[in-house]
């Protein structure tokens, strides 16, 4: 992809010990693999709510799958609030609105209200 002054293909190891480890160095942070740039790159973007396939087509990965499998667990709030909006969709309204709609007497409103926390 890179080559030397002279054209040929850059050496990985020339490359990481002369010019990656220095530079991480001087500017005061932790020996890193290159392999790691690309995992930050990745995380950052998703991160940022970026599309998974435009990260996937970003790290060249062939599928989804492989892109969801490597990176699914930076996305821990994913399910976060999907039932509620499940309901506001199919009801138009919150969980707690529904419970008001379904429940007719007020003591079994009360009831119900502080068994359930919304």
């Amino acid at each position: 992809m890179f080559c030397s002054k002279d054209g040929t293909p850059l050496d990985q190891a020339n490359l990481y010990n002369r010019m990656l480890q220095p530079t991480l160095r001087r500017a005061g942070l932790r020996r890193i693999r290159f392999h790691d740039l690309r995992h930050t790159y990745a995380s950052m973007l998703i991160n940022q709510g970026e599309n998974l396939k435009y990260v996937q087509s970003q790290l060249g990965h062939a599928s989804i799958t492989t892109t969801v499998d490597r990176y699914g667990h930076l996305m821990p709030d994913a399910h976060g609030g999907a039932s509620e909006r499940l309901d506001a969709t199919l009801f138009g309204s919150s969980p707690a609105g529904l419970v008001d709609t379904v429940l007719t007497s007020s003591p079994a409103k009360k009831q119900v209200r502080s068994s359930v926390s919304l």
